[in-house]
């Protein structure tokens, strides 16, 4: 099946990658400078047609016009198999760090949340496949490039797989607003897959029961009840690495 990405920054990341699901890019007419230069020679070396139409067609196509000039035609999304991603973290040396998104529904807060966690160093995302966002053209330009490189895992049942993760050697960490603990004080630096709740629901009842430690980002102001799913994760995934980093840092 083939499906559209756009933006400048996915359809490079793509084409640096040398992604064999390409199949065309398409650059809207008036796009210049060092984005195209490099779109079209990464292009032509893959053996790739890069194709100008007008700004509304690719308005028409990616279904926005927030393409910012270009975009491609490419294979379906390839989701990773559990079990791909579990032997990729045995093959560590390093504690592995994943992240789980519970029924996150909102492209934009899921393609944030990928970019947070490649940044903070994740090696792989987990959602479900029913009740939420897939990985669709919103989320992969939200991402900025991330899901070039993050492998994402699609599994029926959440609680059944953090079972499976436990079993694994990892530890399972929920990231709620009413929790007890804080952030702060939890050590984040053993092998860890972060849960990040949806959106309105938050973490389901069957998922939060699979968890290891539940804990709350402590807020300065009784203003704000909460952050966006995107904004917790990134909070979470970069106290996650600054701890790691205090760990490895010669004394």
């Amino acid at each position: 099946m083939t499906t559209i990405i756009y933006g400048r920054q996915p359809v490079l990341a793509a084409l640096r990658r040398g992604n064999a699901s390409l199949e065309e890019i398409l650059v809207a007419g008036g796009l210049g400078g060092r984005c195209l230069a490099e779109a079209r020679n990464l292009a032509r070396a893959q053996g790739l047609r890069l194709k100008q139409v007008p700004r509304s067609a690719l308005d028409r196509l990616c279904r926005t016009a927030n393409h910012q000039g270009i975009a491609a035609r490419r294979g379906a999304f390839a989701y990773l198999e559990l079990e791909e991603l579990l032997g990729r973290l045995a093959a560590l040396r390093e504690p592995a760090l994943l992240v789980v998104a519970d029924s996150l529904t909102d492209p934009m807060n899921l393609g944030n949340l990928c970019r947070s966690a490649l940044a903070a160093g994740a090696h792989g995302l987990i959602i479900p496949k029913d009740r939420a966002a897939g990985v669709t053209p919103t989320v992969i330009k939200a991402a900025a490039g991330a899901l070039e490189v993050l492998p994402v895992c699609r599994v029926t049942n959440l609680a059944e797989t953090l079972m499976r993760l436990k079993e694994a050697d990892l530890w399972v960490a929920g990231a709620d607003a009413g929790a007890d603990q804080s952030l702060y004080e939890a050590d984040l630096t053993v092998p860890l897959a972060l849960v990040i709740g949806g959106e309105d629901t938050g973490i389901r009842p069957r998922v939060r029961r699979q968890c290891d430690m539940v804990l709350a980002i402590p807020l300065a102001s009784e203003a704000v009840s909460s952050l966006n799913a995107a904004a917790a994760g990134a909070v979470a995934l970069f106290e996650t690495r600054r701890q790691r980093l205090a760990k490895t840092r010669p004394a």
